[in-house]
């Protein structure tokens, strides 16, 4: 019997790091990728605890010119989940009115459309069943948002624009057996979750990673765009 792939896109730290042991441990194969200049370390000591289950190549979502590299390093690859997880919290100010150009393109660009226009090029890679989740945010819920005064306003909207890209991916794969999972993973106790430490997370990391692991097993044949977060709940959009 043929082991499950998963694709996890930003895995060198945090919830990609995790979501990788994660599956390693579930006896699937897994294909991370990290930033060209990251601290592969953790990732190195993962691939000597699973010889032969976890490779590894580099990309910059912000950067078109490393999708071609990372589409030949794949080779012949096929998947059951691409998991793109790579995204950023952006300018600690979070404010339009503060943002500089160079910001928000760095925020739009991390966490809406460099996933989106990656995940356009993986669609090749990923199994007529499969299952192509990104990682969204609570924030991103329009419905939801009800707090005057919190801001976080380039977060917001970057991550509501990832989940229109990923709407707009389903929509052309709706008539085959594809599935698209938008997931919040809670507030999770990660650099970025904490600010590197400025505040106190909800949930470590195995908290969020176990539930995410069990929210994709029990959607990923559902063949629909659904907006979840890692306890299973549906959040509107």
């Amino acid at each position: 019997m043929n082991k499950q792939r998963i694709l996890i896109v930003g895995a060198e730290k945090g919830l990609g790091l995790g979501l990788s042991q994660a599956y390693l441990k579930k006896g699937w194969d897994v294909f991370a990728t990290y930033l060209p200049d990251a601290d592969i370390a953790s990732l190195i000591a993962l691939e000597k605890g699973y010889p032969g289950s976890l490779a590894t190549g580099e990309i910059d979502v912000t950067d078109v010119c490393h999708i071609g590299p990372l589409i030949a390093r794949l080779g012949a690859w096929q998947f059951d989940i691409i998991f793109l997880v790579a995204g950023i919290y952006g300018p600690l100010h979070q404010s339009v009115l503060q943002a500089s150009d160079a910001e928000f393109q760095q925020i739009m660009m991390t966490n809406a459309f460099g996933p989106a226009r990656l995940a356009r090029h993986l669609l090749p890679f990923l199994k007529p069943a499969g299952t192509l989740v990104f990682m969204s945010s609570h924030r991103g819920s329009i419905a939801s948002n009800t707090e005057p005064g919190i801001g976080l306003e380039l977060y917001r909207a970057s991550k509501v624009a990832l989940n229109m890209l990923a709407r707009c991916i389903y929509m052309d794969l709706m008539q085959g057996e594809h599935t698209v999972l938008s997931i919040h993973p809670g507030w999770v106790a990660t650099a970025m979750g904490t600010l590197d430490g400025a505040v106190e997370a909800e949930i470590d990391v195995n908290t969020s990673v176990n539930g995410m692991v069990e929210v994709i097993e029990l959607h990923r044949n559902d063949r629909k765009h659904l907006f979840l977060d890692y306890e299973n709940n549906t959040w509107p959009w």
